[in-house]
């Protein structure tokens, strides 16, 4: 039987020829999942040896890695802000650069406080979840156009317990909802502008709903359509954080500014422009 350390420097060589994305972390994630372990759990025995079966699954999993698939579909799950979230072909995979949005909640209001939240386009439902788990005493509507996506974020809140503080509502963004209702709005719909459609890595273009991800050439016609919605609807004080492609921070200020109070834009951790922060 081979050791972990052999399957593992095979699998890292055979996915970096295929050029895939992080091939040693790649081919660590798989083989934690197929021996049901922490990965780093996994690295402190490598002498350790693999049977059989886990060989076999490495090899069908390894394979369909090369082709592309990604590491969280293929292993059904994606880390968001400490949370494990189940995620599968029918929505988008969270990212790293979503958890400004909380990073922000939390710096600017009360964990203690009783707020009516609703999120725009869940997906796997990993914000309203986590928002859900950092406020306790807050309620969160989730709204998203695809029933498969409900479907995984529903099984998301029960995964975290959250299920009773969550309602999860099939729409087309602020379609049937009072939104003067709502204390804070939270906004990370397709963006991503079909002008830089092929600049994307080929797991993200194969793998991943294009739902979730374009719209339009500029990627703002959701942004544009919300905007329309939200324009004379909400209360005062109220706040709506949206995710943004770091070439849209000057067109989304334009978009926004003449019906809110206040619109700026912060930074990710890579210097670019990524969130929208508007208050009305």
């Amino acid at each position: 039987m081979p050791s972990r350390k052999t399957l593992l420097e095979h699998w890292e060589r055979l996915l970096q020829q295929s050029g895939v994305d992080s091939p040693r972390l790649s081919a660590q994630v798989l083989l934690a999942h197929i021996l049901g372990m922490e990965r780093l759990d996994m690295l402190l025995d490598v002498g350790a040896p693999v049977d059989e079966p886990c060989r076999l699954r490495m090899d069908e999993l390894g394979v369909r890695r090369m082709k592309g698939e990604p590491v969280a579909y293929l292993v059904g799950e994606k880390e968001f802000y400490g949370f494990t979230f189940r995620v599968g072909p029918g929505v988008l995979i969270p990212r790293p650069e979503t958890e400004l949005i909380l990073d922000h909640l939390l710096e600017s209001l009360d964990t203690n406080a009783r707020l009516q939240v609703l999120d725009i386009g869940t997906g796997s439902g990993a914000l309203a979840v986590s928002c859900a788990n950092l406020f306790p005493y807050s309620c969160v509507a989730a709204v998203d156009i695809s029933f498969e996506a409900l479907k995984v974020a529903c099984k998301n809140a029960l995964l975290h317990d959250v299920q009773d503080r969550i309602v999860f509502l099939q729409g087309d963004l602020l379609e049937s909802l009072r939104i003067d209702s709502f204390d804070v709005v939270l906004a990370n719909l397709p963006y991503v502008p079909l002008t830089t459609k092929k600049t994307l890595s080929r797991e993200v273009l194969c793998h991943e709903p294009h739902s979730a991800l374009f719209s339009g050439l500029d990627g703002l016609d959701c942004y544009r359509a919300l905007a329309r919605s939200l324009s004379g609807a909400m209360k005062p004080g109220a706040l709506l954080l949206c995710e943004i492609d770091h070439s849209q921070g000057l067109a989304v200020i334009d978009l926004f500014s003449g019906i809110a109070q206040n619109v700026r834009i912060l930074k990710d951790y890579a210097g670019l422009d990524r969130l929208a922060i508007v208050v009305f």
